[in-house]
């Protein structure tokens, strides 16, 4: 009798069992058309529970979905059917592969096919057909610059949109013979800001957050993965003379022209059902991006995020450390000089997935040129709880024998239902020359929640710490950190939720107690609108102890002492739903030994289908004792396409730091998934000379094609 009541206590505590959906095997073809009028698409199980999110916690969806699923030879079919009171009001100018869609409306679908709760996928469509994917890093994070093969279809009609999604088995990892998937789906209706969700649909949860996905069943007696993904590849170049201008406008030359034809390419190769092994030969990355241009008044080095795609797949797996703080391993060591040209990838590879509890990446890179390197990097986490990790990482660089290594560790729990992190790290470097070894480390605790987003921590860094493959910002610091916000949600005059930072702070010594640097931030007004209007105000207090001078800008140099100085700051937020949104930040206040103002504003116009442009500028006003200058920075970024499988991207960047006038024009041609063609010019001038621009004689210009073929062994 108390052994029934107990086990019936613990099964009411758990909540109520949700029931499995069953993927049915279509027995007739489907056809890619983002119409799911076929026969078997009305035998299949249909998901129709979503629950808001957003604005309101807890109540059924405002608009109807329903979701189907269906297995075939090729791979996994879902289709949507997104029913809407006011189809002409449905948001969608994204064509653009891998755009965001925080302007649009969207459907996303998380899969994990390991059922681990932990190595999840995102594949997410707008009502344009447009695709966006990554991979889940945590609760809290993913990492969208994944790339995976895969295709869709989306029409818009009288009652709503609908779409279907096809995503090969090739693409996914899984068991052949586990029966049972982990998935979620989450729809946002973006003119009412409304996110809602199948599962995990508490503010504290989220589409990320996997243990409390839904389960698929069915599933069992898959394809096994081919043995073997190729994408070889092939490109042509041509670079006209690089020239260097004197302040007069005179110019020489200081490298000839050239032309280059070049091919190489990637395999990846299934090993497990859950391991992967990718491998790269004479690597190119000639398509990707380029790296935005900012103007840097710190005495401290600028971080730039990653945009390989050999680095970024997978790339989560690697993480170790704080980014752009205290970095164990930093991708962009490998391959790029510090002034950002390519160095020549000859070949590499990299093993990444899961070993019982143990999700592990192997990568080993061989640089040529004058750098001449082998790079090594181990990384294995071992799963613990319901969702943390306990891991450890080496690094090793064959120039200078340089090495790193380290254990970290990352504990998330539930209390009351309410998310706490409990994370750190340490860490040592070494090299060959017999010298003392430098160390690191971390110990932080985190309070990610709706309501209350709080946060405390302490970095240390050594003044030998210094990893060849990884970013620290500075040695010899301690460095304390936190934060205090408070976020109600009043349910009323059009405010979707409030946000006060009662303190944020973040302190810096050196190792022997001395000040380096500190700031502390209150917010005293701030909050979003239900339109998705926002406006923050700030009030901060900086300081700065440089034990030496430095140049904050070209001929204007902040002496070595300690500064005290106070700033506000005010920012305006428009909706990113609104076919033109404007973001303005305006600041004003001391600034070391005088004072300045900033002003940075963004302007974003949206048209349907699809025509999207981006104007930023930033200027910067400093007035030193005896000593004034203007920083400016702008970009214009245009971004049109005809299909979600063609279109083209420019981007006209400027700095009167560099005073350089930089443009990156990039037409991209999917001809089917997993194949890329690209047509890429780059071109370069100074500006700030005698003459004005030299318009018919760029400082550099270059033209490339590239095609990518993909097939399957």
């Amino acid at each position: 009798m108390i052994g029934s009541l107990l086990a019936a206590w613990l099964v009411a505590a758990q909540g109520p069992v949700e029931a499995p959906v069953r993927v049915q095997r279509a027995t007739s073809p489907l056809r890619l058309d983002g119409v799911p009028d076929e026969a078997a698409w009305q035998a299949a199980d249909s998901i129709t529970d979503f629950t808001q999110r957003d604005p309101a916690e807890g109540r059924p969806a405002t608009e109807r979905t329903v979701v189907r699923l269906l297995a075939t030879d090729g791979g996994l079919y879902v289709a949507l059917w997104a029913y809407d009171s006011q189809p002409a009001a449905i948001r969608r100018t994204q064509l653009r592969r891998d755009a965001e869609f925080e302007a649009d409306d969207a459907f996303s679908i998380l899969l994990d096919p390991l059922h681990d709760e932990r190595s999840g996928l995102t594949f997410t469509i707008n009502p344009n057909g447009a695709l966006e994917d990554a991979e889940v890093v945590s609760f809290e994070e993913d990492n969208e610059e994944w790339d995976a093969v895969w295709d869709a279809r989306a029409r818009v009609g009288a009652s709503g949109w609908t779409a279907e999604i096809l995503i090969p088995w090739q693409t996914l990892r899984y068991r052949p013979d586990a029966e049972v998937w982990g998935a979620n789906f989450r729809r946002v209706i973006r003119r009412k800001n409304e996110e809602v969700l199948w599962r995990a649909w508490r503010r504290t949860e989220g589409l990320l957050f996997m243990a409390a996905e839904g389960t698929l069943v069915g599933l069992s007696g898959l394809p096994p993965r081919r043995a073997a993904e190729v994408r070889p590849y092939a490109a042509v170049s041509g670079a006209a003379r690089e020239l260097a201008y004197r302040a007069d406008g005179s110019d020489s030359v200081v490298a000839r022209g050239r032309a280059e034809a070049k091919g190489g390419g990637d395999v990846k190769v299934g090993v497990t059902g859950s391991l992967t092994l990718d491998l790269t030969a004479n690597t190119d990355f000639a398509q990707v991006d380029v790296d935005q241009q900012v103007v840097n008044l710190t005495r401290f080095p600028l971080f730039f995020p990653e945009k390989r795609p050999f680095f970024l797949e997978s790339g989560s797996i690697f993480d170790f450390g704080q980014s752009a703080r205290q970095q164990l391993f930093y991708s962009r060591r490998i391959g790029l000089a510090p002034d950002g040209t390519a160095i020549p990838l000859v070949a590499g590879a990299r093993l990444t997935g899961r070993i019982g509890r143990e999700r592990v990446g192997l990568l080993a890179l061989r640089t040529g040129g004058d750098e001449d390197a082998w790079d090594l990097v181990a990384r294995v986490r071992h799963d613990v709880l319901d969702r943390g990790h306990v891991g450890a990482m080496l690094t090793s660089r064959s120039v200078g024998g340089a090495m790193a290594g380290g254990a970290d560790f990352n504990l998330p729990f539930v209390v009351r239902g309410q998310n706490l992190v409990v994370l750190g790290f340490a860490g040592a470097t070494w090299d060959s020359s017999g010298a003392p070894a430098g160390g690191a480390a971390r110990l932080a605790i985190d309070y990610p929640n709706d309501r209350w987003d709080n946060f405390i921590g302490v970095n240390v860094t050594g003044p030998r710490f210094d990893p060849a493959l990884g970013f620290i910002l500075e040695a010899d610091a301690v460095r304390h950190t936190g934060r205090i916000e408070f976020m109600p949600r009043p349910h009323r005059w059009g405010i979707r939720r409030l946000d006060f930072i009662l303190l944020s702070w973040d302190v810096t010594t050196h190792l022997d107690g001395a000040r380096s640097h500190s700031s502390f931030t209150v917010v005293p007004i701030g909050g979003e609108l239900e339109s998705g209007d926002g406006l923050f105000v700030s009030l901060d207090r900086f300081e700065d102890a440089p034990e030496e001078a430095f140049e904050i800008f070209p001929g204007d140099t902040i002496p070595a002492g300690r500064y005290w100085y106070n700033r506000a700051e005010v920012e305006m937020e428009s909706s990113a739903g609104r076919p033109v949104s404007v973001n303005v930040t305006a600041s004003a206040g001391d600034f070391y030994t005088g004072t300045g103002t900033e002003l940075e504003t963004s302007l974003t116009v949206r048209l349907a289908p699809h025509v999207v442009a981006d104007v930023e500028w930033t200027q910067q006003e400093i007035r030193l004792a005896g000593r004034r200058f203007t920083a400016r920075a702008s970009g214009l970024r245009l971004d049109v396409a005809a299909t979600p499988r063609a279109g083209g991207t420019l981007f006209l960047q400027h700095d009167n730091e560099s005073d350089r006038l930089g443009v990156n024009a990039r037409l991209h041609w999917i001809p089917k998934p997993g194949s890329d063609v690209f047509l890429v010019w780059n071109g370069r001038w100074p500006t700030g000379l005698a003459g004005g621009i030299p318009w018919s004689k760029p400082q550099r210009r270059q033209l490339v094609a590239k095609v990518v073929y993909y097939f399957r062994m």
